[in-house]
């Protein structure tokens, strides 16, 4: 595709690790967090961008969640539909890639979840970014855009914040002093497929430079480890002993018992495999 890659959110979690392989690559680059940058939920600021970029790939990383619901659909779904109408008028189709997430599939029966798996998301964040999905192949599919959603399942780095369950863990255990430490938190049981935010933006980078148009592709490792068993390789890390109190506001928050995603598609259409084991994923959360 001729013209630059366009990447929108690129100051967050992936795109900090991305901007790095692409920029490292022959592809050139752009944000819209430079020169350009503009609130893509505004209607014309997105055309704007579209029109001074004029992208030969475009990569939506922008997103986020939010306490507040309007705040979520917009950050998420208002975004993308803006940002895809804009890029539909232009004379050239850019190749898109839309960031997903394994929270569009929610309660997933402890099946291995694929990309034709239904979704049932339970929270807030997973139905709007599945109707960011539905949107986007709406728009694309009657613009002629070439699109591949990516859906990532539970992240992973020392960068986490401390809204999300492992980076609230991580910051407790780090303020916390002395041989024993005391974690405030919700669920243990829970099983998750845990993917290195290095490993979603080596995917992008390979996307980038071959792209597979019309796919869905879970970015995961097919291996489901318990919430728990992060906590005791991060304690052992550590070298620290650990005594856990389950808050019920914690308890209350929706959560499926086991999310394990199936990585074939990743593996056919990107060569890609992830490991993960809870020492492994304990590392890199103190790297």
């Amino acid at each position: 595709m001729s013209g630059p890659v366009l990447v929108t959110g690129a100051g967050g979690l992936i795109g900090t690790e991305l901007l790095p392989l692409l920029e490292g690559g022959s592809a050139r680059v752009m944000t819209s967090g430079d020169r350009h940058r503009c609130d893509l939920s505004v209607p014309g600021e997105a055309a704007a961008l579209i029109e001074a970029v004029r992208p030969g790939t475009i990569v939506h990383l922008a997103g986020g969640t939010s306490p507040d619901r309007r705040e979520v659909y917009r950050k998420n779904v208002l975004t993308t539909v803006r940002l895809l109408d804009a890029a539909a008028r232009l004379p050239e189709p850019p190749y898109c890639i839309v960031l997903g997430s394994a929270a569009e599939y929610g309660d997933a029966s402890g099946d291995l979840v694929t990309e034709s798996s239904p979704p049932r998301p339970v929270t807030e964040y997973g139905r709007a970014k599945l109707a960011q999905t539905t949107l986007a192949e709406s728009i694309c599919d009657s613009a002629g855009l070439p699109l591949t959603v990516l859906r990532p399942f539970n992240l992973v780095s020392s960068r986490l914040p401390p809204s999300s369950a492992l980076g609230n863990l991580r910051e407790q255990l780090l303020r916390g002093r002395g041989r024993e430490r005391t974690v405030e938190c919700g669920r243990l049981d829970v099983v998750r497929d845990f993917v290195p935010v290095s490993a979603v933006a080596e995917a992008i980078r390979r996307l980038v430079a071959s792209p597979v148009p019309g796919q869905i592709l879970n970015v995961c490792s097919g291996v489901g480890i318990e919430l728990g068993a992060v906590l005791r390789a991060l304690a052992e890390r550590l070298g620290v002993a650990v005594r856990t109190i389950q808050k019920p506001e914690l308890l209350a928050i929706p959560a499926a018992p086991r999310v394990v995603g199936d990585p074939s598609r990743l593996l056919r259409w990107t060569g890609m495999r992830i490991e993960a084991t809870a020492e492994g994923l304990a590392r890199l959360l103190l790297t």
